[in-house]
C-alpha cells in the first residue's frame, strides 16, 4: 500500500469525523461543563498545581489532565463554546486516525485498518461522548490507544525506551480517567492472546509489575478523593446480579451502534426489545463460532471490549458514551466482516462499486441522526440557559464580591448557574441556592431571584442594612424537635406587589417521625393577616421526616404581598408549625420584625 493512498484515507476518515460531528458545536455548554469551567476559572496560576494536583480538593473527579486541559483552554479562549467544542471533536479524529493505525498494523491490510476507522467514526450510539464537552473519554482514549501502539513495538524491540513511552502513556490515560486502570490487563493480553508469545510467569512479573504498582497506586490516589465517595453514595456502584442485565444493555448497543441516540445521556437503563437481545445472541453465537474456527485474535476483541465495560457495569445506569472506547472492538468486528465479504465477492471493481454505494449510505445516515441528536440536545441546553440568560439582559456587569442567591432555581447552581455567571461576569460573582446559607453581608453586593408563575426570574436587591429583631431570642424551639437556629431577611421595605423573603435555617435536635408544614403570616399592627405562606420545607423538597440525616436545612420563603395590601409600618411575619394532617399546631411560634409595605 503506498503512502499516498494511506495519506488519503486518514484524510478522508478525519474529514468525515469532522464533518459528522460538527453539528454538536451547536449545543454550547451544558451542566457538568460548568463545573469544569469555574473551576478552571477560580484557580489562579499562583495555586494551579494544588489545585489540579491534589486529590483532597477535588469535588469533581480526580482527573488532572482533564483539569489542565480546561484550565488552559479557559486562560486562553475563556468561555467561547465553539473552541471548546472543536478541540473536543480533534480528539476524536485523534482516536478514529490511531484505530486506523493499530487496525492496520495487527493486521497487515490496510482495508481491515480503514473500515475498523470508518464504521467506529460512523457508529451514532456514543454522540454524548464528544458533544459533551465536559466527558473525558475522548481525551483517556488517545493515550489509551498510544500505550497499546507503543507496547507493539516494544514488543518488537524489546527496548526500554518504548516501554518507558507506553508507562508514560498509561499515567497519562490513568490521569485523564479512572477506568483507564484496565489498561495492564490489556497489554497482557496484547502479548499472550493477540501476537501468542510466549511468556514465563518471572517475565510476565518483570514486564507488568510496574504497571500494576501504578494502577495500585492511582486506586489508592483516587480513595483520597472526596468526589468518588460523593459518587459512589449518589449514583450507586455495587456488585450484583444486575450487573448482567446492564452488560446486556450494553451488549444491544454494541452490537447494533446506529440510530438517533441522546448527546445528553438519559440513564435509561432499559434499552433493548425482545428483536434486538435475538440479534444480541445470534450475534454472539456467530462471533463463537468464527473465533473456534478461525482467529484467537477474536478473543481479544471480546475481551478488550469486555475489560473497559467491566468497571461500569455496577452503576445501576446505562450511559451510551461509555461505550466510546470498547466499541472499537465492534468496529473491528464490522472490518473482518467487511474484509471477508471483499474476498467472496472477489472482482474488485464491483467490489469497490458496492463498497463505496454502501459507506456512503452509512455515513450520510449516521450524518443525519447526529444532527437530529445534537439539535435536540441544544434546545435541552438552551433552555437551561434562559434564565440565565435573562439576567444576563439586564446586568451587563456585576460589581465585584457580589452574590447571586437563587429561591428553587429551574436550572441547578452547581454545574449550571454558578459555572454560567464565572464564565460571563468572572470569579468576582459568586452563586448560591435556598439550600445554602446565604449570609448576605459577607458580600458588597448581594441580589435574590425567584420564580414567577411564568418561571421567569425576579430580582430583589438586598438592603444590607437591614436590621430587624426576632421574639423569642435564637434558637427557638417549636417542639418535635423542630429549632430555627438562625434567619437573614434581603429587604425589610417592600413595595406592593412584590414578596417578603426571608431565609430560616433549621435543624432537629431529635429524630422527627413525621413531616411538619410551616406557616409564615405577615400581620399588621392590628393583628389582621395581610400575607400567608403555607408549605413544608423547600416546597416538599425537604420533609421533616429527613431532617436527621442533615447538619442543617436552609429554607428560602416567599411570602406573596398584593398590590392592595395596607400600607404601613411594623409589621410582623409570624412562623410556626402544623400537623397538616391532623390540623394542629406545634406549641412553638417565632415573631420576626419590622416590616414595612409602601406604594
Amino acid at each position: 500500500m503506498s503512502k499516498r493512498v494511506a495519506w488519503i484515507g486518514a484524510l478522508a476518515l478525519a474529514a468525515l469525523s469532522y464533518v459528522t460531528y460538527y453539528p454538536g458545536v451547536r449545543m454550547g455548554f451544558y451542566l457538568d461543563d460548568y463545573v469544569y469551567l469555574e473551576r478552571a476559572g477560580r484557580t489562579a496560576w499562583s495555586n494551579a498545581l494544588v489545585q489540579i494536583f491534589d486529590p483532597r480538593v477535588q469535588m469533581q473527579w480526580y482527573r488532572p489532565l482533564q483539569a489542565i486541559q480546561f484550565f488552559l483552554q479557559f486562560q486562553f479562549f475563556g468561555g467561547n463554546a465553539d473552541v471548546f467544542h472543536v478541540i473536543n471533536i480533534t480528539f476524536h479524529v485523534i482516536n478514529v486516525l490511531l484505530l486506523y493505525a493499530l487496525a492496520w498494523r495487527v493486521s497487515k491490510k490496510w482495508l481491515i485498518g480503514f473500515a475498523s476507522a470508518f464504521f467506529y467514526a460512523t457508529f451514532s450510539v456514543y454522540p454524548s461522548g464528544i458533544n459533551w464537552v465536559g466527558i473525558v473519554d475522548p481525551l483517556a482514549t488517545i493515550f489509551y490507544l498510544l500505550a497499546m501502539w507503543f507496547w507493539l513495538t516494544y514488543l518488537e524491540r524489546e527496548d526500554w525506551q518504548h516501554y518507558a513511552v507506553t508507562f508514560a502513556a498509561f499515567v497519562l490515560a490513568l490521569m485523564s480517567k479512572q477506568l483507564s486502570v484496565t489498561l495492564p490487563v490489556v497489554l497482557f493480553l496484547m502479548e499472550w492472546w493477540l501476537l501468542a508469545k510466549p511468556l514465563s510467569i518471572p517475565r510476565a512479573i518483570r514486564r507488568y509489575s510496574l504497571f500494576v504498582a501504578g494502577a495500585i497506586a492511582f486506586t489508592l490516589i483516587q480513595y483520597l478523593t472526596p468526589s468518588t465517595h460523593t459518587f459512589a453514595s449518589v449514583f450507586g456502584w455495587q456488585f450484583g446480579a444486575t450487573m448482567a442485565f446492564i452488560l446486556v444493555q450494553y451488549l444491544v448497543l454494541f452490537f447494533f451502534p446506529w440510530g438517533v441516540f441522546p448527546s445528553i445521556d438519559l440513564n435509561q437503563v432499559d434499552v433493548g426489545s425482545a428483536l434486538t437481545y435475538a440479534w444480541v445472541m445470534v450475534a454472539l453465537i456467530l462471533i463463537g463460532v468464527a473465533w473456534r474456527k478461525r482467529s484467537r485474535a477474536l478473543l481479544f476483541i471480546g475481551a478488550f471490549a469486555l475489560m473497559n465495560l467491566l468497571p461500569v457495569l455496577p452503576f445501576p445506569f446505562i450511559e451510551n458514551r461509555y461505550l466510546y472506547l470498547p466499541i472499537m472492538a465492534a468496529a473491528v468486528i464490522l472490518a473482518l466482516l467487511f474484509d471477508q465479504a471483499r474476498q467472496v465477492i472477489g472482482a474488485r471493481g464491483r467490489f469497490a462499486s458496492i463498497a463505496a454505494i454502501l459507506l456512503a449510505l452509512l455515513a450520510f445516515g449516521n450524518g443525519l441522526s447526529i444532527n437530529t441528536s445534537a439539535l435536540s440536545a441544544a434546545e435541552w441546553a438552551r433552555q437551561l440557559r434562559v434564565p440565565f440568560h435573562d439576567i444576563e439582559l439586564r446586568h451587563p456587569t456585576f460589581p465585584q464580591n457580589t452574590l447571586l442567591y437563587f429561591i428553587d432555581p429551574i436550572t441547578p447552581t452547581t454545574g449550571g448557574l454558578s459555572g454560567m455567571s464565572m464564565v460571563r461576569y468572572g470569579a468576582g460573582v459568586w452563586v448560591k441556592n435556598w439550600t445554602e446559607y446565604a449570609d448576605f453581608r459577607q458580600y458588597n453586593t448581594a441580589y435574590v431571584y425567584y420564580f414567577d408563575a411564568t418561571r421567569r426570574p425576579r430580582e430583589i436587591l438586598v438592603d444590607q442594612n437591614a436590621a430587624t429583631r426576632i421574639a423569642p431570642a435564637l434558637p427557638v424551639d417549636f417542639g418535635a424537635s423542630i429549632q430555627l437556629t438562625g434567619y437573614e431577611v434581603p429587604r425589610t421595605t417592600v413595595k406592593r406587589g412584590d414578596p417578603i423573603i426571608l431565609m430560616l435555617y433549621w435543624r432537629a435536635t431529635d429524630k422527627i417521625d413525621r413531616d411538619y408544614t410551616m406557616f409564615a403570616h405577615l400581620v399588621a399592627p392590628d393583628g389582621a393577616v395581610i400575607a400567608a405562606y403555607d408549605s413544608a420545607p423547600r416546597k416538599g423538597k425537604a420533609p421533616t421526616s429527613q431532617w436527621n440525616a442533615t447538619p442543617y436545612v436552609a429554607d428560602s420563603i416567599v411570602i406573596p404581598v398584593n398590590a392592595d395590601a395596607p400600607i404601613g409600618g411594623d409589621d410582623r411575619v409570624e412562623i410556626g408549625w402544623y400537623d397538616s394532617a391532623t390540623q394542629q399546631r406545634l406549641g412553638g411560634t417565632a415573631v420576626i420584625a419590622p416590616f414595612n409595605i409602601v406604594p
